[in-house]
């Protein structure tokens, strides 16, 4: 369920208010949080041009963020776009945690092959593919969610405006 339109407000030249960028937000139901979410993000890019390897591995940047919400954070859960002049510029997913420490850490960690196997029990591997996919254009921050203004956390990836560069 898309739950509303939001102009962010961008003090442009002198002050004056633009509303240059929006944002769009959806509901995640909690039983089928990512499903939902992937087909959400399918729909609204599928018109971009992006290559359809780029927005297969973003729609799983997106799967694993959802997935990673609904399994340790509590809902509610929201899918975000953010647009600049129309054009969808950053996907958010955002539930009603306090994880940003921590998510920010796992998503800024080197990606080293783990000594033992054991390592990879540690936690982490679903942020790291996120980081890898993205090519480290994305972070945490603090917000709140549109539906019940609770404060949350945000996960956010940038969407590419042209290919990503190493």
């Amino acid at each position: 369920m898309l739950i509303e339109h939001v102009p962010v407000p961008d003090p442009g030249e002198y002050g004056r208010a633009q509303n240059r960028f929006r944002m769009t937000a959806w509901c995640l139901p909690p039983g089928n949080a990512a499903r939902r979410a992937r087909e959400v993000f399918r729909d609204r890019l599928a018109k971009l041009p992006l290559a359809s390897d780029v927005l297969d591995e973003l729609e799983i940047v997106v799967s694993e963020l959802v997935t990673n919400a609904t399994r340790y954070a509590p809902g509610p859960y929201e899918l975000r776009l953010l647009h600049d002049h129309g054009l969808p510029v950053r996907a958010e997913v955002v539930d009603a945690g306090a994880g940003t420490t921590l998510i920010d850490h796992l998503l800024k960690r080197p990606s080293a092959i783990p000594d033992r196997l054991d390592d990879l029990e540690l936690g982490g591997r679903g942020l790291r593919i996120v980081a890898e996919l993205t090519h480290g254009h994305c972070g945490t921050q603090w917000t709140r969610l549109c539906g019940t203004g609770q404060l949350g956390t945000a996960v956010w990836f940038d969407l590419p405006t042209r290919p990503y560069q190493p």
